[in-house]
């Protein structure tokens, strides 16, 4: 059993990028895309952490398309592009900056930095090349590379190699200490890196072959280093082509040096937006993958994923969350009205339970709505169907000692919740199997299945571990974490107290001053990038101005911490103000105006507003957060 948990572990936990080799020739899952990111046009990826950004560019690398094609059974001649990769290091690349050095010699020591890393990766494709082909780069293309990287003259490819490590040490003293030390010499942008290929070209290393120069983290630059680098992208010439993967909004400048000139899609490069480029075909290849590799380790482990991770019916659902408990209520209450409502009372759990929940919502008696029922059948199944997810939310409400008062848990519900972020999916399922496995000794006999409760606690815990990282991920991590602790506790109680409130609702528009707007959204722009919130084009809008506003929800990782809806349905209004005194020191006072006075669906004039669930009957993981919703002293 302890090996068994190991071997889960290694194969769920470990999602990097940074892979050994043949780890990541094992396990890497080709995403749907890929045939558009390996096309000879520049193209920018784009998607947040997790997504799978940093692996596919990783895929790219030379090395990695070979051993691929080495699996399928093809070989070095079937190679049609070379792929080098840097990654943008952002406590390198913002040291780049300051008023001792003036924009424009910025400007040119960067794009020698970023002309010094490729040339080293480029070193490294050629010798590669070198060893499978047999052929050599002469000294006098050496030179000439060396010549055009203003660095010492190179005779073979290790002193290139050495004499770029070396320019690239100098140039670093420069920038930490720009009054003592002299400036190097400079290589002309992208010059040096038009060399090389030729180079390589004209010795036979690449004939028809495509260089890709993939850069990673290209949020992490300066907005006039990305203007540096997308005076690159727009005068790419073959068989040199560049691969940019960014987080959503992190793409920030598309001018070119010259200020006038703007990328543009597609005249100048293809965008591909991950979360829009078939995830569920390809987490569940990832996975599968993975339960494969252990089932041939001998772990005793369903290779479908379905299989893997329990599903729990509407049904069961309502009988695990206490329908049967609501359901005699509602029978002992029928009882009294006995004309016509027998054939009710016959009903079972998983439907007469609703009577209770349409009554909450309607301010209507139990009698009233059961011979409604009576006259339309139909409308009523229609109405269970619409409604009974939003249910299950209200269901639970008011039992102190029930530890799960809604089931987060099948293949498609935790993929939902990842939302196009295979790290998420993967860590969903990782912690999943540790809740599930723990505490057992042996399997060796019945297959590993994941259970409905053991999917449910890992969703809280990873949520919860996504709200803690918030501030350390985000360079407003702490206003960002109150910001979701303040919208999640809203559409908690919109979920928990349905009563005159249209189902399901858990998306916002911001509304107010337009200074107060302007500084929400540039905190919720920032939350996007950190994957705190998601962003889109507002649907159903009800006015032309409407149509051009963003609506927001939160993360969907956030969903089973806040015991919320994951699916996107209907939104609101929130204040700008409100959610700016979110992050000051009355947030529960903020949050109790923004939960607001539900729009009646019957005429009810003494209606109170709504009430917050008292801090004792929070669930145990908002709980941890009381001194943050309760009461302003």
């Amino acid at each position: 059993m302890a090996n068994s948990a190991k071997i889960l572990s290694q194969l769920f936990g470990d999602n990097r990028a940074e892979w050994p080799s043949s780890y990541f020739e094992q396990l890497f899952v080709e995403p749907t895309y890929i045939s558009k990111l390996e096309a000879k046009r520049p193209t920018v990826l784009i998607g947040g952490r997790g997504t799978g950004k940093s692996t596919s560019l990783h895929s790219l690398k030379y090395e990695e398309t070979y051993s691929r094609l080495l699996t399928q059974g093809k070989g070095f001649s079937d190679q049609s592009y070379f792929g080098v990769l840097v990654r943008m290091n952002k406590n390198r690349v913002k040291v780049f900056d300051g008023i001792n050095i003036g924009r424009e010699k910025w400007t040119k020591i960067f794009a020698h930095y970023f002309n010094l890393l490729v040339c080293q990766e480029l070193t490294k494709l050629a010798g590669w090349l070198q060893e499978r082909l047999g052929l050599t780069i002469s000294e006098a293309q050496l030179h000439l590379i060396s010549l055009d990287l203003a660095i010492a003259k190179s005779s073979s490819l290790d002193e290139l190699s050495r004499n770029i490590k070396l320019a690239t040490s100098e140039l670093q003293l420069y920038v930490n200490n720009p009054e003592d030390v002299k400036c190097p010499t400079l290589s002309m942008q992208e010059v040096p890196l038009r060399t090389f290929v030729e180079q390589l070209s004209e010795v036979g290393l690449i004939e028809d072959q495509t260089i890709f120069c993939c850069i990673d983290e290209y949020e992490n630059l300066y907005d006039y280093q990305q203007a540096i680098l997308n005076t690159y992208v727009k005068h790419a010439e073959p068989p040199l082509s560049y691969k940019i993967g960014c987080r959503k909004n992190g793409f920030r400048n598309r001018q070119t040096l010259d200020g006038h000139d703007l990328l543009k899609v597609p005249d100048d490069y293809a965008e591909i937006e991950i979360v829009e480029e078939g995830f569920d075909y390809f987490s569940r290849a990832v996975c599968e993958l993975r339960l494969e590799c252990a089932k041939d380790q001998g772990v005793n482990v369903p290779v479908k994923l379905s299989d893997f991770l329990s599903e729990m019916s509407f049904m069961e659902e309502v009988e695990k969350l206490g329908g049967a408990k609501v359901a005699h209520k509602v029978r002992d209450e029928l009882s009294l009205h006995p004309e016509n409502v027998q054939y009710l009372i016959a009903k079972p759990d998983h439907e007469l339970y609703f009577l209770q929940y349409w009554a909450d919502v309607s301010s209507k008696s139990i009698a009233e709505l059961a011979l409604d029922w009576l006259a339309n059948e139909e409308q009523w199944k229609t109405r269970l169907d619409n409604h009974g997810f939003a249910s299950l939310f209200w269901l639970s409400r008011g039992n102190k000692g029930q530890r799960i008062k809604k089931y987060y848990a099948g293949e498609n519900t935790l993929r939902t919740l990842a939302s196009g972020n295979v790290r998420y999916f993967l860590e969903l399922i990782d912690t999943a199997i540790k809740k599930e496995l723990s505490g057992k000794i042996d399997f060796a006999k019945e297959k590993i299945i994941i259970s409905a409760k053991a999917q449910t606690e890992a969703a809280k815990e990873v949520g919860q571990r996504r709200l803690n990282q918030l501030e350390g991920l985000a360079n407003n991590g702490v206003e960002l974490k109150r910001l979701v602790l303040g919208v999640g506790k809203v559409f908690f109680e919109y979920a928990r107290s349905p009563e005159g409130r249209a189902p399901e609702t858990n998306s916002f528009l911001v509304k107010g001053e337009e200074a107060e707007v302007h500084k929400i959204k540039q905190l919720l722009s920032e939350g996007v990038a950190h994957l705190a919130f998601e962003e889109q084009h507002a649907t159903k809008a009800t006015s032309q101005a409407e149509m051009r506003e963003s609506e927001y929800r939160l993360h969907k990782i956030f969903s089973a911490f806040f015991e919320m809806s994951y699916r996107a349905k209907r939104r609101t209004n929130f204040e700008a103000s409100d959610m700016l005194e979110v992050l000051g020191t009355t947030p529960s006072k903020a949050i109790a105006r923004m939960i607001g006075k539900p729009q009646q669906a019957v005429k009810n004039e003494t209606s109170e507003n709504q009430q917050s669930t008292p801090i004792a009957e929070l669930p145990n993981q908002l709980a941890l957060f009381s001194d943050f919703f309760g009461e302003d002293k």
